[in-house]
């Protein structure tokens, strides 16, 4: 979920810069498009490190002890 919302705002956030004319105080979002980038960035970095970790943390054996028992 991180992952997708971070790019979600990221991209929204670069649109808006690319859009916006004039410079930071004139009122078109500037200061909050170059915030949304690096929050987007943030919440991209956040949400890999998460997927990684959890996937190092699952084993092989505990991944066995879902079988039936008898």
């Amino acid at each position: 979920m991180a992952l997708a919302s971070g790019l979600i705002a990221a991209v929204g956030g670069a649109v808006n810069l690319v859009v916006a004319d004039g410079g930071p105080g004139t009122g078109n979002g500037v200061v909050g498009g170059a915030a949304a980038v690096v929050q987007g960035l943030i919440a991209l970095v956040l949400g890999g490190l998460a997927m990684t970790r959890t996937r190092r943390t699952v084993s092989p054996a505990d991944q066995m002890t879902s079988r039936p028992q008898r």
